[in-house]
């Protein structure tokens, strides 16, 4: 069972060293590269496209560092998202950038199963902060 969970820990950091390390790669090229690559400034987002390039460089290493990755895995979300909506307004096709917001997600809960427990969690558990007793008399 513990080698299972190791595996599991494993797959999911390998996942999250791919899309955080192509978030990186490519953030880098936008925050130090000269010109603004053609396919942001097509989108008329050449002007943001340090800022832009930025977010994805610390949204990747937020998800790489294990101590900071529930935070990473929401601003990844973020960034893939808004990739999608952009690609959707423009017309064109999305399925990388969704293939990417999805992998992240797989990593998250290989890494820790907990990040999706919160989803799932039984309605039966959640108990009221006090009982209830008659009214109140002051």
């Amino acid at each position: 069972m513990a080698e299972n969970k190791n595996c599991a820990k494993i797959a999911g950091l390998v996942l999250h060293i791919l899309v955080g390390g192509l978030m990186i790669v490519t953030g880098l090229q936008k925050v130090l590269g000269p010109v603004p690559p053609e396919a942001l400034a097509r989108l008329g987002l050449g002007e943001q496209a340090r800022l832009i390039g930025a977010g994805a460089v610390v949204a990747a290493l937020l998800l790489l560092i294990p101590r900071t990755s529930s935070l990473g895995i929401l601003l990844t979300s973020a960034f893939w998202g808004g990739a999608i909506c952009i690609h959707m307004a423009y017309g064109e096709p999305y399925l990388l950038q969704a293939v990417f917001l999805a992998l992240s997600w797989v990593g998250a809960y290989l890494r820790n199963p907990a990040t999706l427990a919160t989803y799932s969690a039984n309605p039966r558990v959640a108990q009221p902060l006090a009982p209830e007793s008659g009214p109140a008399v002051a």
